[in-house]
């Protein structure tokens, strides 16, 4: 069997109990994503029914999926990171070698990491700034900030994922 990418680190997370403990924070992050956006799909179902059988929509609805696709699509990234599932663009790696594709994936899972780290940190400057200017929503007068938090855990794990999956990725190499 070639060693492709994929081949490489698909299930790499589960030889070590870091490993394991980082997939199953990002597994339980992508369900509560999951319920989140079966929640949102309920509302805006019945929102919609409602203002088409009784001219009655929920009031702020559209409030309520802004704030929960923001959670949701965070809470995806730990997983797809975890899975290798990002699209990666090999045109130019193609022809390289396992250890030259083995090190540029783990380079971009380092960067990955870095930026998903500083964005946690800007969500969390953020998350106190708007806590404290005491912003709301506009028709349901929900604290905006309350949105910030899953969001922050998220890009956390993420840059932990990142940082963990360049690990492997060399790791594996170094013991193949």
């Amino acid at each position: 069997m070639q060693d492709t990418p994929t081949t490489i680190q698909a299930g790499l997370w589960s030889r070590d109990a870091i490993g394991r403990a980082l997939y199953g924070i990002s597994l339980a992050l992508a369900l509560a994503g999951g319920l989140i956006l079966l929640a949102l799909i309920g509302l805006s179902a019945w929102s919609v029914a409602g203002r088409w059988l009784a001219d009655a929509p929920l009031q702020g609805d559209f409030e309520l999926v802004q704030l929960g696709c923001a959670a949701c699509v965070s809470a995806f990234l730990p997983l797809c990171q975890m899975e290798k599932g990002h699209v990666i663009v090999d045109f130019f790696t193609l022809k390289a070698g396992p250890g030259t594709r083995a090190v540029l994936d783990a380079v971009g899972n380092v960067l990955l990491g870095g930026v998903s780290a500083v964005v946690a940190w800007r969500l969390a400057l953020g998350m106190a700034s708007v806590r404290e200017a005491g912003e709301t929503s506009m028709i349901l007068d929900l604290p905006i900030w309350m949105a910030y938090a899953p969001m922050i855990l998220s890009f956390a794990v993420l840059a932990l994922a990142g940082l963990y999956t360049a690990w492997a990725e060399l790791a594996y190499r170094r013991s193949a």
